[in-house]
């Protein structure tokens, strides 16, 4: 209640007016078959996202500094262009979300999948990181 001079204003208050307007809105809702229960596998699906970006941000910088070389032959002839970052989030996106909608499924061989990928990606990381770190303690 607000007083305004000596008359009282009375304002209603409505507690579940936002809630009941969003649980009729369809559009905001997230589909079941993308819905991952598993806390650990969303993270570990997010972060297998980040590492894939993270190399080719590493493999841009390595071989357009003149440091190294890409080994894989499907990104050799992408890794000096200005796309080639557009075209290794585009693909990690697009692996991630398979393996996200996937998830449901089959989620044990999706989490495998996941795992094994990130394994895979870490050691590329860490190669390519120790490599740089070797190049930048060597005397000019």
């Amino acid at each position: 209640m607000l007083r305004k001079g000596n008359n009282r204003i009375a304002i209603p208050i409505t507690h579940h007016k936002a809630a009941s307007y969003f649980k009729d809105v369809k559009a905001l809702r997230v589909p079941k078959f993308l819905h991952i229960e598993n806390r650990t596998v969303r993270y570990t699906l997010c972060v297998l996202f980040g590492i894939i970006v993270a190399d080719g941000l590493i493999s841009q910088f390595l071989v357009t500094g003149g440091y190294g070389s890409e080994i894989n032959p499907l990104l050799t002839s992408w890794v000096g262009r200005e796309s080639f970052l557009a075209i290794k989030i585009s693909g990690a996106f697009l692996a991630t979300l398979l393996l996200w909608i996937k998830y449901n499924v089959k989620p044990r061989l999706v989490y495998t999948i996941t795992v094994v990928a990130l394994a895979f990606y870490t050691a590329i990381v860490y190669w390519n990181l120790s490599v740089f770190l070797l190049v930048l303690n060597q005397p000019i």
